[in-house]
């Protein structure tokens, strides 16, 4: 027999939030996010919404548990023709209703977030006070099995106690995409780990306390009842000229041999072959 929070869990949509050149506090350390001119550069944008359009929404539109709903978090100060391109590409991969975007003027992206959680879940007595929530950038991509994934695991730890009480599911293997070539089929394929990544972390916590860009993705999941996932590759994070998080291909990453008809990458990353 289940339990309310399995059944709550088991119910409740998954936030997933993205932000999309987004101006303002947002945890990126990149020079792009410290200049306005930097990051609505018009080639930094088209490439941008290529990535967009590669890998986080088909990456969505391919999930085989669709009970979440995309927030993207964008800029008033994004020139008009790539806030029209968003919307015409987030209209073409996603059914309407299952996306928002939120343009917002400079701030802090915790606290726009928690505008939208505070409006979309509204309190209540039919209302549940948690929120699931996770994290998916611009330029990454999930396995088609990941919220489902998180959902279980979210399922197995112990409900939620008090409105400061935070929840895990972090997955720790996934596989980085080197996209620094100038030529597609030279695209490379790495295994990658990274306990507790920014990328697929999900956390359930009060729709009034911490949301997913107010913590620190690598310290505070410690610090709570947490489930760390091992085994298959759940997220790819891409690698280029034009990253936000600094990364970039190291020697503990091991290569993935013709992967374009590797097994896995076909099955759970099916978007991927098509790059």
């Amino acid at each position: 027999m289940q339990t309310a929070w399995q059944n709550f869990v088991a119910r409740q949509e998954v936030l997933v939030a993205l932000r999309f050149s987004y101006f303002g506090t947002s945890g990126w350390k990149s020079d792009f996010s410290k200049d306005k001119a930097l990051l609505f550069d018009q080639d930094r944008l088209i490439m941008r919404l290529g990535l967009l359009q590669s890998l986080p929404l088909p990456a969505l539109a391919a999930q085989t548990d669709q009970n979440f709903h995309l927030m993207i978090l964008s800029s008033y100060a994004m020139p008009r023709w790539a806030q029209r391109s968003l919307a015409e590409i987030c209209a073409e991969t996603l059914p309407a209703g299952q996306y928002t975007i939120t343009p917002r003027r400079f701030g802090v992206a915790h606290k726009h977030l928690a505008q939208f959680i505070a409006a979309r879940y509204p309190a209540g007595s039919d209302q549940p006070t948690a929120v699931l929530q996770t994290v998916l950038d611009d330029d990454d991509g999930f396995s088609t099995d990941l919220i489902a994934t998180a959902r279980r695991g979210m399922a197995e730890l112990p409900p939620l106690i008090d409105p400061d009480d935070l929840r895990f599911v972090s997955f720790s293997r996934g596989y980085g995409l080197d996209l620094s070539s100038k030529r597609a089929e030279t695209y490379a394929l790495y295994h990658h780990r990274y306990p507790f990544i920014n990328l697929g972390l999900t956390m359930a916590g009060d729709r009034k306390g911490r949301n997913i860009f107010a913590i620190r993705h690598r310290k505070t999941p410690l610090d709570y009842p947490h489930r760390l996932i091992g085994g298959q590759p759940m997220f790819v994070r891409s690698v280029h000229e034009a990253n936000d998080s600094r990364v970039e291909v190291s020697a503990k990453w091991r290569a993935v041999p013709d992967w374009r008809q590797d097994a896995d990458v076909r099955a759970r990353f099916p978007y991927l072959p098509a790059l």
